[in-house]
């Protein structure tokens, strides 16, 4: 029987995708999340100005790579003799694997490869995603990978393909600030709705401004938590006490008073079936008022997670993240799973011995002095 392929968990990326754009920040850390998921080594963001169907300048930014002065003398003149731009303005909506658009062969034969590419060490695979059309401009992000390095493959462009909706809703949100308040509004709630996980908008009084689809589906379930006008609320008095002082924390952090420590805004809501526990956090949101975006708002997000719905992460980002081999990503994707040395050991094949000799390969590369903290880092990790 063919089984078919299984979609990847991109909800903490939409999540950091939405949080920039509700917080009115910038959005290369949440793409920087991105192109680590991915195993790019860079990406940048391009709006790209065509005349008569040729590409004439870019206003362009990112990480890695050519950076900096780079995109600067990318953006004033090189844009010009990219066979990349060139056939951006004919590229339709998606993610595109560019070396089916430029053949690598033709790229290294270009004026702006043998220039300025091979010199400054720059791009030479790319996934790229045309987001967003302004009259004579293009703009879109491309994920990089050096020559050196191996091609993107299916699983990274899986990854985009899940991501794309996401980030036309926010490049196009963003790309509306000066029209009325609505349209971005609309962007985020449809952004925020396609999202796994449960989100809700508590504001500074703590109303409850807003409550993903995913979270009315937990409430509806009557099962250890519900929402009210006041927000998210659980019927354990203990635990009720537990989540209002983590709001109360990241209420405090989102004006100013104090930092959010990693543990104050997280706990578990236990579930009156026996399920496993759902997962909150609660971060603070802050909204930069501007002339375009007078309507500011600060409060904070509840993220709640069902815990049987996360998924490990695969051993082959497990691999391309931190350098494993692929027996150290194998054990490493087993403790994400919540197996223990032991048991991974009697179910490979191999002798205790080597497996700690892997687990302490894995704490070096992953600069985790100690099992628990290794645990930690990667129950964080997306599946």
């Amino acid at each position: 029987m063919k089984r078919s392929p299984v979609q990847p968990d991109i909800s903490e990326l939409a999540l950091g995708l939405y949080e920039s754009m509700l917080d009115g920040a910038s959005l290369l850390p949440a793409l920087s999340a991105v192109a680590g998921r991915i195993g790019a080594s860079a990406f940048a963001v391009h709006k790209v100005r065509y005349r008569d169907g040729r590409p004439v300048g870019s206003v362009s930014t990112g990480e890695g790579g050519v950076a900096g002065a780079g995109l600067e003398e990318y953006g004033r003149y090189w844009v010009r003799h990219d066979p990349w731009a060139q056939k951006g303005m004919r590229l339709p909506a998606g993610v595109h694997d560019i070396s089916t658009v430029v053949p690598p062969e033709a790229l290294r034969r270009s004026r702006i490869w043998n220039e300025w590419g091979r010199p400054n060490d720059a791009a030479f695979h790319a996934l790229g995603v045309p987001l967003v059309e302004e009259g004579s401009s293009i703009g879109g992000v491309f994920f990089h990978r050096r020559e050196r390095e191996q091609p993107f493959g299916r699983a990274e462009r899986a990854v985009l393909d899940a991501l794309f909706p996401h980030l036309r809703r926010v490049f196009a949100a963003g790309s509306r600030l000066a029209m009325p308040e609505e349209a971005p509004q609309y962007a985020l709630r449809a952004g925020l709705d396609a999202l796994p996980d449960g989100i809700a908008l508590v504001d500074e009084a703590r109303r409850l401004a807003f409550a993903n689809a995913a979270l009315r589906r937990m409430a509806a379930q009557e099962d250890g938590l519900r929402l009210g006008t006041e927000g998210l609320d659980v019927p354990d008095p203990g635990t009720r006490l537990a989540l209002a002082r983590a709001l109360t924390a990241a209420l405090a952090a989102a004006a100013g008073q104090l930092g959010l420590l990693p543990s104050a805004g997280s706990l578990a809501l236990p579930r009156p079936s026996g399920r496993t526990p759902w997962m909150v956090r609660a971060l603070p949101v802050l909204r930069i008022e501007t002339a375009e975006v007078p309507t500011g708002f600060r409060g904070a997000m509840l993220l709640v997670t069902d815990g049987e719905r996360r998924s490990a992460p695969a051993p082959a980002l497990l691999a391309r993240l931190f350098g494993l081999t692929p027996a150290e990503a194998s054990l490493a994707g087993a403790l994400a799973a919540g197996h223990s040395a032991e048991q991974h050991a009697k179910r490979r094949g191999v002798s205790r011995e080597t497996v700690r000799t892997q687990l302490a390969a894995i704490r070096r590369k992953t600069g985790c002095r100690r099992q628990a903290e290794l645990a930690a880092l990667l129950a964080r990790l997306p599946g």
